[in-house]
């Protein structure tokens, strides 16, 4: 049974756990009973060279010196068997290019409900810089005191002693310390050589001059300590631990420097400060470009190289882009070069060198080949080390370090090479996961395109800048006609092939400057920034349908869809981007409903305007208040010119907003469910001014608009009963009129409702016909006396022929069969001389008058 994990450890258990650890230092580790790793955290490949997948399922053991396996052993063996929970302790671990970090260990023993032993969970810490400091003091406190004491023979010495006559000659000097620096400390040489090849690091004291230590010693009887460098005849670097002592002897006070070769423990003081600081910067999530020039600096210094770069690997061809340099006199070094050059001047480092060969190599004798070889000539490379940065499965590139001098480097140069690639490639992993992430919260996943929060962004974005700068944008609102047959015929997964096609023929047709998305289902959405002007944006508009309809094939189908697209521009249509979507999706249903295919949003069309919206509640106040008025516009005969009829139209009188017209109201009525009183309030009032007009001997039709609920609502005909039987009005004298798609609606039920009608005496008009879709078969049964032709075939009577031929084919069809055919929208005199050449009846327009209350309606 596993135990629970004590809340104050870390959860290696847990899936999650590792993205959270691996930006921690220290190692975090699990093991089992036996004592193989079962979780390490990242950092353990910082601290060995190794990584966690070869090291998962090892025991730990295999990586402990081994000098110290039976202490270890012997350890937690005790741990164990005294019931204890925690377990402290130092020791010396492998690493991948054969040296040994010193570790500090702490770890819990996990033990099941029985208090049997189930595994390990701990942490490791480097140590290593600590322990060699105080490994190194220790050493040089003791080599001090033999010195000081005379305890040992002086050419026995292990550790470099220079002793000086009182005329700062060297006297003598141990024969290890000679050989390294040379005549600078031969027997009798002035002490002013020494100081002229020790120099001070970091700015601390010299060795000579007044206020120098040798002076210091000399005059206060004191120890004098500092660090300097010495660069051998190679080119190697040392330093030093200098101390100054003025011994006393029988004799005399005889200065002697003493010299410990600390450059081991600097060094990884300074490889362990850069790993750190690098580290820090990667979590601290300083820019990509800026950590790689900060690596490529790094690296550099602390492992005294003439050059060093970051390498990406671009592809699998040998590509390689140079994303950071130090040393480097051009930015452009062509990393193009043979296998065969390149082995044995790269340092293996796990399989480093072979995949950087692998990626370099180039067909033989090639002109890049020589272009490259001929470059590292010139500029006197001699060595290279390269480590893998990332691993070699997703390999990111490469940390390459040159040399103008040969040089071997060593295990543990390599492996802070490794250490610090490392961290670049967590630094690269972890941009990678957020450019990821930013990529799913962003796009959608099944088409790649935009999504709507992207959308929405861009549109804020494009807006804001629109404002400033004046340039016009579009929106438009895609949905694909039947897309759900789809779905529901042949399955999703065709569904979502059908998408994916047509969303990458959406990429494909529009520029990078624009934004294609997909909201949801089958919806897209196509930001165009800029636009010229609204034609430019239909003309995108209706490409894109063509491209919606151009067949797709898939699953061996051939499949031919249809799209609808709504169009709304910015200022135009509003400069806020919920808005610029809602009239969007206004247009793209009033395409879908017109089968026109592409609509641009027009206000007046819109039911689900915020001013509309407020009128619901407002609309029945009205009613109940007499705010609703009905105005009469006349109808004239077109032989005589005698006032022939009216049309009752209502008209809402708002007492803050005014007169509103019908097109923003009737809509909304039929919506809420008001258009029943309404119709019958106009009914009643135009019933009533008929009554009126012919107690004053003016007998006039009055024509009444039925919309299409009421006319299918069965009570349109209790109705006109009941406001005859009021007002005592003569059914004749009352004209219904019906639109085509109320009609054609539920033919059957509007026939049968019409007759009814038309028994009781009523006159049944058909309004705006050759608008829908009315058949002739229809129209033959339906039992109508009045025609009217709808006011858009009047335009440009004069230049368009072909409206010309349609009014008077209608003219022609209603006298035909036997009714009546009346024209609206007629405004100008050449309008109403053609309609009288054509012989129609009766007109109705601006010509002969507006809309007007019943008192100023103008008559012979």
């Amino acid at each position: 049974m596993s135990p629970s994990p004590d809340p104050a450890e870390p959860d290696a258990t847990r899936p999650d756990a590792a993205p959270l650890l691996d930006d921690l230092d220290e190692v975090v580790f699990r093991t089992d009973a036996a004592g193989n790793w079962t979780f390490l955290s990242s950092a353990w490949t910082r601290l060995t060279g190794f990584t966690v997948e070869e090291t998962l399922g090892t025991n730990f053991l295999d990586y402990v010196h081994q000098d110290e396996v039976e202490r270890t052993l012997a350890l937690f063996g005790a741990v164990v068997s005294g019931g204890a929970v925690h377990c402290h302790h130092e020791g010396r671990y492998r690493t991948s290019a054969g040296g040994y970090r010193h570790v500090r260990l702490r770890a819990k023993v996990l033990r099941d409900e029985q208090g049997g032993v189930v595994g390990n969970v701990g942490t490791l810490v480097d140590v290593t810089a600590e322990r060699l400091g105080a490994q190194a003091a220790a050493e040089h406190a003791h080599l001090l005191e033999l010195v000081a004491a005379g305890g040992a023979a002086f050419d026995d010495l292990p550790i470099g002693v220079v002793e000086l006559a009182p005329d700062l000659r060297v006297r003598r000097c141990t024969p290890a310390l000679r050989q390294l620096i040379g005549p600078a400390v031969e027997g009798g040489a002035p002490l002013s050589r020494l100081g002229d090849v020790l120099r001070p690091t970091g700015g601390g004291p010299v060795l000579l001059g007044p206020h120098g230590m040798v002076a210091t010693a000399a005059a206060t009887g004191r120890a004098q300590h500092a660090d300097l460098a010495f660069r051998n005849r190679a080119g190697g670097e040392h330093e030093f631990r200098v101390t100054v002592l003025a011994l006393q002897s029988a004799q005399e006070r005889v200065l002697t420097l003493v010299l410990q070769d600390v450059s081991e423990r600097r060094r990884a003081e300074r490889q362990q400060s850069a790993v750190s600081e690098l580290g820090g910067l990667a979590l601290a999530g300083m820019d990509l470009p800026d950590l790689f020039a900060r690596t490529a600096a790094a690296v550099r210094g602390v492992l005294g190289v003439t050059h060093c770069e970051v390498l990406e690997r671009a592809d699998d061809e040998g590509t390689l882009l140079t994303r950071a340099t130090s040393g480097w006199a051009a930015p452009d070094f062509p990393h193009v070069l043979d296998r065969a050059e390149l082995e044995g001047t790269i340092v293996p480092a796990g399989d480093a060198a072979s995949l950087l060969c692998d990626l370099t190599a180039t067909v033989h004798h090639s002109e890049e080949r020589r272009r490259a070889l001929a470059w590292w000539r010139r500029r006197g490379i001699a060595g290279t080390a390269a480590v893998v940065v990332g691993g070699t499965a997703s390999c990111f590139g490469f940390l390459c370090v040159q040399t103008t001098t040969p040089r071997a480097f060593t295990a543990d140069e390599v492996a802070f090479m490794s250490s610090v690639a490392h961290v670049v490639a967590a630094a690269v992993e972890r941009r990678r996961t957020e450019e990821w992430i930013r990529h799913r919260a962003l796009h959608d996943p099944l088409t790649g395109l935009a999504n709507r929060v992207l959308l929405h962004d861009r549109l804020h974005h494009a807006l804001a800048a629109q404002q400033r700068d004046g340039n016009r944008l579009a929106l438009l609102l895609v949905d694909l006609d039947r897309f759900k047959e789809v779905n529901d015929t042949l399955g999703h997964d065709v569904g979502d092939r059908v998408l994916q096609v047509v969303a990458e023929r959406l990429r494909q047709q529009f520029r990078e400057t624009d934004t294609v998305a997909r909201l949801g289902g089958d919806e897209f959405a196509v930001l165009l920034d800029p636009v010229s002007g609204r034609r430019y944006a239909e003309r995108l508009a209706a490409e894109l349908r063509k491209q919606i309809r151009r067949p797709i094939a898939v699953e061996g189908l051939t499949l031919h869809l249809e799209g609808s697209v709504g169009v709304t521009l910015a200022p135009d249509h509003g400069e806020e981007p919920v808005g610029l979507l809602k009239r969007a999706d206004v247009a793209m249903y009033r395409a879908k409903q017109h089968g026109t295919g592409v609509e641009t949003y027009e206000a007046d069309a819109d039911l689900n305007r915020p001013e509309r919206l407020g009128y619901g509640g407002a609309l029945r106040e009205a009613l109940d208040c007499g705010q609703l008025q009905v105005h009469y516009q006349p109808k004239r005969d077109l032989r005589t010119g005698e006032l022939a009829g009216v049309e009752a139209l209502a008209r809402w009188q708002h007492p803050t907003q005014g007169l509103i017209p019908p097109d923003s109201f009737i809509p909304l009525a039929e919506q809420t469910g008001l258009i029943r009183p309404l119709t019958a309030h106009v009914l009643a009032a135009a019933l009533e001014q008929a009554a009126r007009w012919a107690a004053a001997g003016l007998r006039l039709h009055v024509a009444v608009n039925v919309s299409a609920r009421s006319l299918h609502d069965g009570s349109l005909v209790d109705e006109v009963v009941q406001q005859l039987e009021q007002t005592r009005t003569p059914a004749s004298a009352l004209e219904l009129e019906l639109t085509e798609s109320a009609v054609m609606s539920n033919p059957e039920q509007a026939m049968a409702v019409a007759a009814r009608l038309r028994e009781l005496g009523v006159r049944m008009a058909l309004d705006d016909f050759g608008t829908g879709y009315s058949s002739l078969a229809y129209l033959r049964d339906l039992p109508v006396d009045v025609l009217k032709i709808d006011r858009s075939f009047l335009q440009d009577l004069s230049t368009n022929c072909r409206n010309v031929s349609i009014v008077r084919s209608v003219i022609d069809l209603g006298h035909n069969l036997g009714m009546r055919v009346v024209a609206e929208g007629v405004e100008t005199p050449e309008a109403l001389d053609l309609l009288q050449d054509l012989g129609c009846d009766q007109g109705q327009g601006y010509l002969f008058g507006r809309p007007v209350p019943a008192a100023d309606l103008v008559h012979p």
